[in-house]
C-alpha cells in the first residue's frame, strides 16, 4: 500500500504531490489547511516509500488503483482531492475510475505544458541509452531543470532541496511518470460531473492556463512552485472551494487592490501638485504686489 501520513482533523483531504518529490511538498500548506481538516498525504507509487507498480501496468491507472486501496484501508466513505502538478494527472485517473468516492476536487499547476516543454518532453521519450537519460536528470543538469520549470530560473533553497529528493527516487519512476503522461502532458483534462476547481499560477513558467479562463478556473499571483512559495495564496483559493463550492479570485482581487492603492497614491500626488502651484502662484502673486509698491512709492 501507498506510504501516507495523517495531519490535523476533520473532514478528510487528500493531497497528491507531483513529479519526483514526496508530500515534504505540502511543509508550508498543511499548517494552513489541518485546522479544517484531516490531510491524508500519499506519496504516489514508486515515490519515497511507495511500492513499485508492474512495468507492464499504466502507471496512472496504478496510482488511481492504489489511492483507492489507501481510502478503503482508512474507512472513508468520500474526502476532498487537493492535487498538485503532475499529480494531477494521478488524481485525473482517480476521479475517471471513482468519481464515487469524491466530494470536490482541486487541480493546483494542473500539468497543461506550454507547447515547447511538451515538445521537449517528446524528445526526452524518445529511444535513448539509459545513461542518457541519467545524465540529463542528474547533478547540475537536474538542479536546472528544477530551477527553469520550478522557479521561472530564479535562486531559492527550494531549489537544493527539490533537486535532492528528486535524485532520491528511482529513475524508473521519473521516467515513466513523464513518457506515460496522458497526450504528452498536452491532453485537456477529461473528467466526471465532480465539482472541479483548476488553480492555474499566473507566473507559471511551465503550464499553459486558458485564455479565458473558464467558471472552474482560477488564477493566482504564482509560479510552479506555488505549494511552497504562494501557500497563503493556495490556500485562499482551496479553503472557500472545499469547504463552501465557493470560487476566490485572489488575483483578481490583488490587482483591484493594486489599482486602488496606485488611485490613491495619484490622487495624493494631484493634490500635492495643486498645492506646489497654489503656493508658487502666491509667490508670484506677492512679488507682483511688492514690486507695485515700489513704484508707487
Amino acid at each position: 500500500m501507498l506510504r501516507y501520513r495523517l495531519e490535523g482533523s476533520g473532514p478528510p483531504l487528500l493531497l497528491i504531490h507531483g513529479w519526483g518529490v514526496t508530500y515534504a511538498i505540502w511543509q508550508n500548506l498543511a499548517p494552513l489547511l489541518r485546522p479544517h481538516f484531516q490531510l491524508i498525504m500519499i506519496e504516489l507509487p514508486g515515490v519515497g516509500g511507495s511500492p513499485q507498480v508492474a512495468s507492464n501496468q499504466p502507471y496512472y491507472q496504478a496510482c488511481a488503483e492504489a489511492i483507492e486501496e489507501v481510502r478503503c484501508a482508512l474507512g472513508v466513505k468520500q474526502w476532498y482531492v487537493l492535487a498538485y502538478s503532475s499529480g494531477t494527472r494521478a488524481a485525473e485517473a482517480y476521479v475517471q475510475r471513482y468519481p464515487q468516492s469524491i466530494m470536490r476536487v482541486i487541480f493546483l499547476c494542473p500539468i497543461y505544458l506550454l507547447e515547447i516543454w511538451a515538445l521537449l518532453l517528446r524528445l526526452l521519450n524518445a529511444p535513448h541509452p539509459l545513461t542518457l537519460r541519467q545524465w540529463v536528470l542528474s547533478d547540475w543538469r537536474l538542479y536546472s531543470l528544477v530551477r527553469t520549470f520550478g522557479f521561472n530560473g530564479q535562486r531559492h533553497d527550494y531549489t537544493y532541496v527539490w533537486t535532492n529528493e528528486i535524485e532520491l527516487q528511482s529513475l524508473e519512476t521519473l521516467t515513466r511518470t513523464l513518457r506515460e503522461m496522458p497526450g504528452g502532458g498536452r491532453a485537456p483534462f477529461d473528467l466526471p460531473a465532480v465539482p472541479t476547481l483548476f488553480i492555474w499560477g499566473g507566473k507559471d513558467f511551465l503550464i499553459a492556463p486558458p485564455r479565458l479562463p473558464g467558471p472552474n478556473d482560477v488564477v493566482i499571483p504564482a509560479n510552479h512552485s506555488a505549494p511552497m512559495l504562494a501557500a497563503s495564496d493556495v490556500a485562499e483559493v482551496v479553503l472557500p472551494f472545499l469547504m463552501e463550492g465557493r470560487k476566490v479570485l485572489v488575483y483578481q482581487s490583488q490587482l483591484r487592490t493594486y489599482y486602488a492603492s496606485r488611485s490613491e497614491a495619484l490622487s495624493i500626488e494631484r493634490k500635492r501638485i495643486v498645492m506646489q502651484r497654489q503656493k508658487r502662484a502666491g509667490k508670484r502673486f506677492s512679488l507682483r504686489k511688492q514690486s507695485a509698491l515700489q513704484q508707487i512709492q
